[in-house]
């Protein structure tokens, strides 16, 4: 088993303890029906050749279909750092210029501990991802897919802040030429 597989072994057994011995989900908030829409952006380490760094920056949108679980649609722009994280001059790499991929998924998030001043979730989902060939798989477009363990923070009636570790595999599961990532995002959710 590579090292990337026994991480996310470890997040999910992790996070299946905490769903199973946590305390109760209160229902006062996430709802069925409620909706959000998120500004977020990340930094993931790679196994790419050559890639060793990732930024993403986006968004999502989403709805939830039950009682502390939400149906989501993001979107993430991707650039690339196969150097380090600034040029010799000390100005930043990454996210400056045009993304050097994009991507879209849907995914599930299940608010497994929620109340009125936050949640703890895991998510799973699946997307595409279109860019060139540098680190993000070796085709133009590739198979994504996630695993998330986040934790939400609310700081008043509609907007929270948002945090979460995400596993990620670009190009398929098990593929020949599949890329895994591992890190997180942070994000700023506007509930409505």
């Amino acid at each position: 088993m590579s090292r990337m597989n026994r991480r996310l072994v470890a997040v999910w057994a992790v996070a299946a303890l905490v769903a199973t011995t946590g305390p109760p989900a209160w229902a006062d908030d996430y709802r069925r029906g409620e909706s959000y829409v998120e500004k977020r952006g990340g930094v993931y380490g790679t196994s790419g050749d050559n890639a060793t760094r990732l930024s993403a920056r986006g968004g999502a949108a989403g709805v939830y279909v039950a009682n502390g679980l939400a149906l989501e649609a993001e979107g993430l722009g991707y650039t690339t750092d196969p150097a380090a994280a600034s040029t010799p001059d000390g100005r930043p790499v990454g996210q400056a210029g045009e993304p050097d991929a994009v991507g879209a998924n849907v995914m599930a998030k299940w608010h497994v501990v929620r109340s009125k001043k936050g949640s703890l979730h895991l998510g799973a989902g699946a997307g595409i991802l279109s860019g060139d060939e540098s680190g993000l798989g070796k085709s133009s477009v590739s198979q994504s897919n996630n695993a998330d363990l986040g934790m939400s923070l609310n700081m008043s009636e509609s907007v929270s802040l948002k945090a979460q570790a995400r596993y990620q595999n670009i190009g398929g599961l098990g593929g020949r030429n599949a890329t895994d990532a591992m890190g997180g995002n942070v994000g700023i959710r506007i509930s409505f």
